[in-house]
């Protein structure tokens, strides 16, 4: 055992001088994305790569050490620590076939494409953006060939990233199931008769009460501000920098002030599942990373959606609402504030400011043109432009009217492909997980009651205890006992803006 704790603490060493690099680049990236003019964002982005560089050193260096401890009894280790290595283990796998100095060129392309993305996106012409993301694109293929050659659906490399144990076979029936319900219920709601209250959703409303409203919001669900943060960026996140430093970003709009509610509660959301889980997460090197991105998007949608766009929700936030915004929504009231929330703008071309029920739908359009850069070596990158247009049309309904609210509204594709299925893998798990949650209270009117301690506290418990130390699958299985699925969450939405936009089952023919 003292051989294997030698080797364990060598690789360990290694790993905390990967760790305060990580941290560093955290910070440039917050930095480059709510505050840096934009002058100074290519030279935290010079500093990223060169500490990106000395991370991949590091990394290579510990995979002699992980070899090493492939031939000994780890039993007696720490589940914190076994888990450690079994993620290490993975990471090693995915990168020993690609040389360093390739691995150092990706991120460096990443980090340059997010400085072109943000000028493409301000200028609304994909013609600038359109390069780097062919270039991200034969990266990626480049690297899946080298990680696994030959492999028929190299989409299934990337998402496994994310993901692991999850592939194409999971995703193309699961989104299948989705696309079938939402499609068939938005169909309902063009020809509804009636519609919801949404009149307000765009009055002006100072932002300096939209800041109050932001620290109410995120007290009341239980975020801890000795411990987090809100600043502004242009596409909202949360970066979790450690155990007791989660910052959480949003973008206001005097004139959306629907944007900014729930965009805080999403991230919010990231932000209590980051505070929450054990703390030896953090003291055994796992860090947030271990939870996966599914794992998170289901709890940050978890808050969003199942709770914070319920009745019960609006009932409980109502009176301080009412109170804050008497000026601007006076007139408003409980109900139509429910609903109001719940609209369903027919003509919204925004992921970010999507409505619950059409949300996947853009996931959908993301993930099928992600697969094809990826199959197809020789693709014109002007038929993905026409191609994201048309499946708005097909899907949605909608015509796409620019690029800035067309292919550029994204970030994520400056940085790769793979990341946009897991969060509706997350809308489907977290339903899951209410459903159980509903076995042992009465969630909605534990929500209507103000008491989002006790909703939290079940979380702790049950949904963040396990997050890091088991693979998605295995972990929605336990809390729930279902294994994976979408008909769940299908089952949800149906009846949700069945009854919202009073349609019958005939509607839905």
């Amino acid at each position: 055992m003292a051989d294997t704790d030698r080797i364990l603490e060598d690789f360990l060493s290694l790993k905390k001088e990967a760790e305060w690099r990580s941290h560093t680049i955290k910070i440039l990236s917050y930095d480059m994305e709510t505050a840096a003019p934009e002058g100074g964002r290519e030279d935290d982005s010079n500093d990223m790569n060169r500490l990106g560089s000395d991370i991949i050193a590091l990394e290579r260096k510990s995979y002699k050490f992980l070899d090493e401890l492939k031939a000994k009894d780890l039993s007696s280790l720490d589940p914190y620590t076994r888990r450690l290595l079994v993620l290490a283990d993975r990471e090693k796998e995915a990168k020993e076939k690609i040389p360093a100095s390739l691995e150092e060129e990706a991120d460096a392309l990443f980090n340059s494409s997010y400085i072109t993305w943000l000028k493409a996106k301000q200028d609304n012409n994909f013609e600038e953006f359109k390069p780097s993301l062919k270039k991200i694109a034969e990266m990626e293929q480049k690297l899946v060939s080298l990680r696994k050659p030959g492999r028929k659906e190299p989409y299934d490399v990337l998402f496994s990233d994310y993901e692991y144990g999850f592939t194409t076979k999971d995703l193309d029936p699961f989104f299948e199931e989705v696309e079938k319900t939402v499609v068939s219920l938005l169909k309902a709601v063009r020809k509804s008769s009636y519609v919801p209250r949404h009149d307000f959703l765009s009055r002006p409303v100072p932002i300096a009460k939209q800041e109050k409203f932001t620290t109410f919001l995120l007290t009341f669900n239980g975020f801890d501000f000795k411990r987090g943060s809100v600043s502004t960026t242009e596409h909202p996140f949360t970066e979790q920098f450690g155990k007791d430093d989660v910052r959480v970003t949003t973008k206001y709009s005097e004139t959306a002030f629907v944007s900014n509610m729930y965009s805080i509660i999403h991230e919010g959301g990231h932000a209590l599942f980051g505070q929450n889980i054990p703390a030896e997460t953090f003291s055994s090197h796992l860090g947030e990373g271990s939870l996966t991105m599914a794992k998170h998007e289901s709890v940050s949608r978890f808050y969003e959606n199942v709770i914070g766009r319920s009745r019960a929700y609006i009932h409980a936030i109502y009176p301080h609402f009412h109170e804050l915004f008497k000026e601007e929504m006076g007139d408003v009231s409980e109900e139509d504030l429910y609903e109001g929330v719940n609209y369903i703008d027919l003509e919204n071309r925004l992921r970010t400011e999507a409505d619950e029920l059409t949300y996947s739908l853009h996931i959908i359009i993301r993930y099928r043109l992600e697969k094809e850069m990826m199959k197809n070596p020789n693709l014109d990158f002007d038929a993905i432009r026409k191609e994201w247009n048309s499946l708005y049309q097909q899907l949605l309904g909608i015509e796409v009217r620019n690029d800035k609210e067309g292919i550029l509204q994204d970030v994520h594709w400056a940085s790769g492909f793979g990341y946009f299925p897991t969060y509706s893998l997350g809308n489907a798990l977290n339903i899951l997980y209410f459903d159980k949650m509903n076995e042992s209270m009465d969630v909605y009117q534990e929500v209507a009651d103000g008491h989002m301690d006790k909703i939290l506290s079940y979380l702790r418990e049950n949904v963040f205890a396990s997050a890091p130390l088991k693979d998605t699958k295995e972990w929605i299985k336990d809390i729930s006992g279902k294994e994976f699925s979408a008909t769940p969450y299908c089952r949800y939405l149906k009846k949700k803006f069945m009854d919202l936009y009073h349609l019958r089952e005939e509607d839905l023919q």
